[in-house]
């Protein structure tokens, strides 16, 4: 096993290498971001040798984030003033490969999110609700590097298209960043064993936020001294996620579906932590590992012209957290994380 992670770190070269040593992780500031990008890394969304053509999907992340985290450890959950940040998003994606070297991603979130949070006067907790259009998503991707589309290359663009000021989140729990992103990763593929019915992959994705837009405090607590809101500007911390796993491709004929394939994966983030004056630096920035089991159904709907129809579900479970923390100006410490989340995916080939 240690072998086969040797060789995958040696493949896919500098974005897995730099975050297996880093531990990984998601975002955070004001105690409570939601670390969404590590969504974008996993088994279900590499290309596989007899891809073709495009690919539409729909797909289903959950989190809801309920525990106060502290450096490695939880805390008591009054040491912050977040309770509570129940996020689902529904995010529908198209794939086109125009030959076997090129091809193009392109993803559309709606989120809905609920943020329960402490009011000004510590007394009781105030719940605030909010649905948008996420953060769109668009990449190229090359995979000239072999005929099966074993390695390649991702790079592309995180745009600020979702809400960045909706009444009572502060900055780090909107459901849009604000700002926007450069995406740069890369992904391989393998097999373990020479039949290939064992394989194993890896992936890693880096996201560089480069532009960033200002706005008037959301929460309505930061003023000036004549009591208007300030403007402010919110830069979230660059954040690299990655991946690597194995899965059994030999399942065929099982349960009136073509095949069914078990995947079990690391799924790993490191983030920096958020500056400008709409963040709390103290409270961002993390390294996170997660062990993910899943499975993919797929059923040949047209063998001839190759559609198929995939589903794929996984479970992603943190084994390993640590937080920055820090008493910020408002009496808060620690950052919320989610105990467990959910993908499911459905996706037609043609």
């Amino acid at each position: 096993m240690f072998k086969f992670f040797g060789i995958r770190l040696t493949l896919i070269g500098f974005p897995l290498a730099f975050a297996l040593l880093l531990g990984f992780a998601p975002s955070a500031a004001w105690a409570c971001a939601c670390g969404c990008s590590v969504f974008d890394v996993g088994f279900d969304g590499l290309p596989q040798e007899d891809d073709h053509g495009g690919r539409i999907y729909y797909e289903l992340d959950h989190s809801d984030q309920t525990k106060n985290w502290i450096g490695g450890s939880k805390a008591d959950a009054s040491l912050n003033n977040d309770k509570r940040l129940n996020t689902s998003w529904h995010n529908v994606g198209f794939n086109y490969m125009f030959n076997r070297e090129w091809g193009i991603f392109a993803k559309v979130p709606f989120v809905q999110r609920g943020f329960d949070t402490l009011d000004p006067n510590g007394v009781t907790i105030d719940h605030f609700s909010s649905r948008s259009i996420g953060d769109i998503e668009i990449m190229g991707m090359y995979t000239g590097f072999s005929k099966d589309l074993s390695t390649g290359l991702l790079f592309g663009l995180k745009l600020p298209t979702g809400t960045y000021t909706a009444t009572g989140f502060d900055r780090d729990s909107q459901i849009g960043t604000g700002s926007t992103d450069l995406m740069l990763g890369g992904f391989h593929r393998g097999m373990i064993t020479g039949d290939n019915a064992w394989q194993y992959f890896a992936q890693a994705m880096a996201r560089i936020p480069f532009a960033y837009k200002s706005a008037p405090d959301p929460t309505g607590s930061a003023v000036d001294a004549a009591g208007n809101v300030l403007v402010q500007t919110y830069k979230p911390g660059y954040q690299v996620d990655a991946t690597v796993g194995i899965v059994y491709n030999n399942g065929y004929n099982i349960l009136g579906f073509d095949k069914i394939a078990p995947v079990l994966q690391l799924i790993g983030s490191h983030r920096v932590r958020d500056g400008g004056d709409a963040s709390d630096p103290l409270n961002s920035g993390f390294d996170r590992v997660m062990i993910a089991p899943g499975v993919e159904f797929t059923k040949v709907v047209d063998e001839i012209n190759k559609r198929v129809a995939k589903f794929y579900f996984d479970v992603e479970v943190p084994v390993y957290y640590r937080t920055n923390a820090g008493l910020n100006p408002s009496g808060s410490e620690g950052q919320l994380i989610a105990p467990i989340m959910y993908k499911l995916v459905a996706s037609y080939n043609f």
